[in-house]
């Protein structure tokens, strides 16, 4: 398991800038806890211990991960589901953070792509032939069939069959990001949009907003009903998460993600990429805002299926980013959030936070001893 330490000994002198600014960020969604977040957050991390445990190399490396607070992702983004229902998809959540943790570890599953594929497959057959119970085939299968049996029974036949269609969307953008990684590809733009659709699980992310709110969009989401909403709203996830997430996958050297696609592909300066990503995140949220609206006052706006499903989208949107401000998987284990949402950000401090100034230069070397 990669630690903190091992990712700022991979920051070479000279490679790039050693900090950025981030502008604030437009924050139009709503961001709320749900009543019961800690008890759940709490519980989830039991659930991955349990579950999870052995695929990891040790408890320390188990710990670092439990401190980066991913249990809280889904109390986050589903503040107004019933518990049992935002518990299911706190575990959930918790369990595709764990195998996106070891995808970007080259001595877990970022090893060898192939390798990969080979294990997610397993996975999803777990699912398809075991998700009623009886022996899972390898350990990510068998907390897989756990989630199967809590959240496929409060799905229609419909969105179970999405489900799995989303988990192995969600694995095959993975292999993809090992894949570049080892590579050492950095695609175009709108390629790079196009696998993290699938690595950053955007059609499960619709499909648990909908079992969350208790409804069931299939058959609007296949009639296209939603295609703007989604558009805007997922590519303001992606931009926001690859933005905040920045330090993360620098130190990695992971391809898949925005800002180096416009650094290296479009030669950009650090700054002028940030920039720009911001002001595309600014309208991907006012785009979203204007598509959801327009559904809202269109002839299913009336539908109170519709309505609770778009309420849910705003609070997966807010949600999502109030995490990433707050989570230690980006800022380094041992951060606290303070609240702030803008200012210098140093990629090379063990722990960063947001700074009112970038940091003082170094100071130059004496030309002779001091007396």
């Amino acid at each position: 398991m990669i630690t903190d330490a091992d990712l700022t000994r991979r920051l070479l002198p000279g490679d790039g800038p050693g900090e950025f600014f981030l502008p604030p960020l437009p924050r139009l969604l709503p961001a709320g806890y749900h009543p019961d977040a800690a008890r759940i957050e709490i519980a989830s991390n039991g659930w991955v211990r349990r579950m999870l445990a052995d695929c990891f190399d040790s408890e320390e490396s188990l710990l670092f991960f439990l401190r980066q607070r991913n249990g809280i992702y889904g109390p986050l983004t589903v503040p107004y589901a019933e518990t049992g229902r935002a518990q299911n998809i706190a575990d959930w959540y918790q369990f595709v953070t764990v195998i996106d943790s070891f995808v970007s570890d080259e001595a877990a599953l970022g090893a060898d792509h192939a390798a990969a594929a080979e294990t997610f497959a397993a996975v999803v057959a777990d699912l398809r032939e075991g998700g009623v119970g009886g022996p899972a085939a390898s350990l990510y299968g068998r907390a897989a069939q756990d989630l199967w049996r809590r959240i496929a029974a409060g799905m229609s036949a419909r969105q179970v069959d999405r489900l799995v269609a989303a988990l192995e969307a969600f694995l095959r953008g993975c292999a993809e990001e090992i894949r570049g990684k080892l590579d050492n590809h950095v695609p175009q733009f709108e390629a790079c949009m196009r696998v993290r659709v699938d690595s950053f699980g955007c059609e499960f992310l619709e499909l648990l907003t909908e079992y969350a709110a208790e409804v069931d969009m299939s058959r609007a989401s296949a009639e296209g009903l939603f295609d703007e909403v989604h558009h805007h709203g997922m590519r303001q996830l992606i931009l926001v998460n690859d933005l905040l997430s920045w330090r993360k996958e620098y130190a990695q050297r992971d391809t898949m993600t925005t800002v180096r696609v416009l650094c290296e592909v479009e030669g950009l300066e650090l700054q002028d990429a940030v920039d720009r990503l911001c002001a595309l995140v600014e309208h991907h949220e006012r785009a979203y805002i204007a598509a959801r609206d327009a559904v809202l006052a269109g002839p299913h706006g009336h539908r109170e299926d519709v309505r609770a499903y778009l309420s849910g989208l705003d609070h997966l949107i807010g949600g999502s980013q109030e995490f990433e401000y707050l989570t230690p998987r980006y800022f380094g284990d041992g951060s606290v959030w303070d609240g702030s949402t803008s200012g210098w950000i140093s990629l090379t401090a063990s722990v960063a936070r947001f700074r009112d100034a970038p940091a003082p230069a170094p100071s130059a070397r004496p030309t002779r001893p001091l007396v």
